[in-house]
């Protein structure tokens, strides 16, 4: 388990904007669009984690009851349950896949630049992030500081990342292609199968 830093969320004005998306339930919101805010790009979609599965049931329930030019349901699937809300142009995605605490949850990202969680404990808004999250959003870096649960997966959002304009460090590239080549074989199905379908 990664040491992640603890902070109080007053901290990041800059993500006074997800206050709103955790009204209503008990989740948390962790991975890419924290990059997004703190580099000052547009933010398509939330990712809404769960420490239980009466939590998430909770969150579907909340944001299925809410009015419809508020909130409207986009998809659902094995693992995630989406809604548009409307007056932002943000899908949230309601996880459905992985419960746990915030730091657990982040222990399944693969890359640092998307441990980041934002949360509320003992009505104290929290941050948790990874010690070098900053540093690595800063230099456009790609690490890998952890285990690798699906590689193949790794390997298509590594290439995604590129495009954005982050690249692997050596370190990573090699810890992945070590990875890979361990892999008895590589399954069709499992090109293009993330974690949580739909997640960063």
């Amino acid at each position: 388990m990664t040491g992640y830093i603890i902070k109080d969320a007053i901290e990041y004005r800059q993500l006074n904007i997800l206050d709103q998306f955790l009204e209503g339930h008990n989740g948390f919101i962790a991975g890419g669009c924290f990059k997004n805010i703190f580099n000052n790009e547009k933010v398509k979609d939330v990712d809404v984690f769960f420490r239980n599965k009466r939590d998430y049931e909770n969150a579907v329930d909340y944001y299925t009851n809410k009015e419809d030019n508020i909130i409207r349901k986009s998809y659902s699937n094995a693992n995630v349950c989406a809604f548009y809300h409307r007056p932002s142009g943000i899908r949230i995605e309601l996880v459905k896949s992985v419960f746990g605490e915030p730091e657990d949850v982040l222990d399944n990202f693969d890359f640092t630049i998307t441990k980041v969680a934002r949360y509320i404990s003992d009505n104290e808004h929290k941050v948790a992030l990874h010690p070098e999250f900053f540093e690595h959003l800063h230099l456009n870096k790609l690490v890998i500081d952890d285990k690798l649960i699906f590689p193949v997966s790794t390997f298509e959002r590594m290439i995604r990342y590129i495009a954005y304009g982050y690249l692997p460090c050596r370190e990573t590239k090699v810890k992945l292609l070590t990875t890979i080549n361990d892999l008895r074989e590589i399954n069709n199905n499992e090109l293009s199968k993330s974690l949580y379908m739909g997640i960063d």
